[in-house]
């Protein structure tokens, strides 16, 4: 019988270990946590706010998602399977500054930009990123199972 590695490890009749329940538990607790949070957030937050350091938040997410994306092409040139971690991380970080630039945006010409930057050039190359991620990590899974 040819057993895929995408299935639960139940599924597959493996025990998953004590770090990898006390994970699950952590990660139930997290996302139990913020969801209902954001929703407390989104209906107690001002809908403004003054930003001392706008320009090191901005700055410092694009330096992310350039450091992402350099990582991921140096590990592609090693033939690296971690490439997959990296790919991933940069499209999440594109997704990120797509959805901050459009919500943050002024009404108007700065807000048809960011919707535009976003639609023709943030979303595609995480699209893209995440893609190969998924491809890569289909490959790694294809050659352990071989």
């Amino acid at each position: 019988m040819i057993t895929s590695p995408c299935r639960p490890a139940a599924a597959r009749g493996i025990r998953p270990s004590a770090v990898v329940r006390r994970a699950r538990l952590v990660a139930l607790a997290v996302g139990g946590f913020l969801l209902p949070w954001s929703v407390l957030l989104l209906v107690t937050l001002p809908a403004s706010a003054h930003a001392v350091h706008w320009a090191l938040a901005w700055a410092g997410l694009d330096w992310a998602e350039g450091t992402a994306a350099l990582a991921t092409a140096v590990l592609l040139a090693r033939g690296d399977r971690r490439a997959s971690l990296t790919a991933v991380a940069a499209g999440t970080l594109l997704v990120l500054d797509a959805w901050f630039d459009v919500c943050t945006s002024a009404p108007g010409a700065a807000q048809a930009l960011a919707v535009a930057e976003a639609v023709l050039v943030e979303l595609p190359l995480a699209a893209a990123a995440i893609w190969l991620s998924l491809r890569l990590l289909a490959q790694s899974n294809q050659q352990q199972s071989d």
